[in-house]
């Protein structure tokens, strides 16, 4: 491993733009390269194979099944260790543990469990090293929470050292420090390309790089047309040509429109973001989520280092 921590790959956005598919295709290319890449989600574990299945990938790629990663972040389990290493293991502790006081603050003190999140994503960034993988890894990806949450989790670890004291405080400070460092976090938007998600994406970019201090490295359009990335004279060309040698007048003009809407879209993100794009395309069909993921990974080439497509 580099002695130099890498950035966490942080993937962000609205819910159900495809973050998670995104962050384990990311995830593979890394692998496939024979880096040991962990991939943290906030979708517990059983819950993700439901979504996502990853039976077949040791047949399809040997090297990234050895090399791949997945943990779920429970913040419940995260303080009650906090608490554990500073009074030790007892009785006390553990009546502490289970105590309807303890498990109510848990719950509804503002910010502790998001506390809780970014300190494992930092401890596992910075060191390395978890039960997961004991010999460490070289990347980590975050398939972080829907926007709001999100915005949320890195405000609340950014100032909760102002309003705790104690171990609590001083593992907030630690936070602090490493949410103010550009270099923790490669921040990577997911967008799809429909006004509601383009609008959610404009403003989670602005609060990003505006209140936060982090601007995001890339933002990646997801599930989008496949001539998007075809340039305007290409376009132009296709618009006056399709209906006329499609069989279905209705059916070509509402791809056209539906394009068009796409382009208009994803210039508005371009122009509102100004940031490297990368346009991920639909794909029509797959005989397995494996066979997607690989497909995704082959489309991740640069996105480490922030280019666009």
């Amino acid at each position: 491993m580099s002695s130099t921590p890498e950035p966490v790959t942080v993937f962000c956005g609205k819910g159900g733009v495809g973050k998670t598919s995104l962050s384990l295709a990311f995830a593979l290319r890394q692998a496939s390269q024979g880096f040991r890449v962990l991939v943290i989600t906030s979708h517990p574990l059983p819950e993700l194979a439901l979504s996502v299945s990853l039976a077949g990938l040791k047949e399809a790629d040997p090297v990234a099944a050895a090399r791949l990663f997945v943990a779920h972040i429970d913040p419940r389990e995260i303080l009650s260790h906090v608490v554990r290493q500073n009074l030790g293991s007892s009785r006390l502790t553990d009546a502490l543990l289970s105590s309807r006081i303890y498990q109510s603050l848990v719950e509804v003190a503002p910010g502790l469990k998001e506390l809780a999140v970014v300190s494992r994503v930092r401890d596992l960034a910075v060191q390395g090293v978890g039960p997961e993988a004991p010999a460490g890894f070289d990347r980590v990806v975050w398939d972080a929470p829907a926007t709001g949450h999100f915005l949320r989790t890195l405000e609340v670890a950014r100032d909760f050292d102002s309003y705790l004291s104690g171990p609590l405080a001083l593992l907030a400070k630690s936070l602090s420090g490493f949410l103010a460092r550009p270099s923790s976090m490669r921040l990577v938007p997911v967008a799809i390309l429909e006004e509601m998600a383009v609008d959610e994406t404009i403003e989670l970019c602005e609060k990003l790089a505006g209140d936060l201090g982090m601007p995001p490295a890339a933002l990646v359009c997801n599930m989008a047309s496949p001539l998007l990335g075809a340039p305007e004279a290409e376009w132009e060309k296709l618009r006056r040509d399709l209906p006329e040698e499609v069989g279905n007048p209705a059916g070509a003009a509402f791809i056209l429109d539906r394009h068009a809407i796409e382009r208009l879209l994803f210039t508005r993100l371009r122009q509102a973001c100004g940031i490297p794009m990368r346009i991920v395309p639909r794909k029509a069909g797959w005989k397995s989520d494996v066979e997607l993921l690989v497909d995704l990974a082959g489309r991740m080439g640069g996105l480490s280092d922030g280019e666009g497509a």
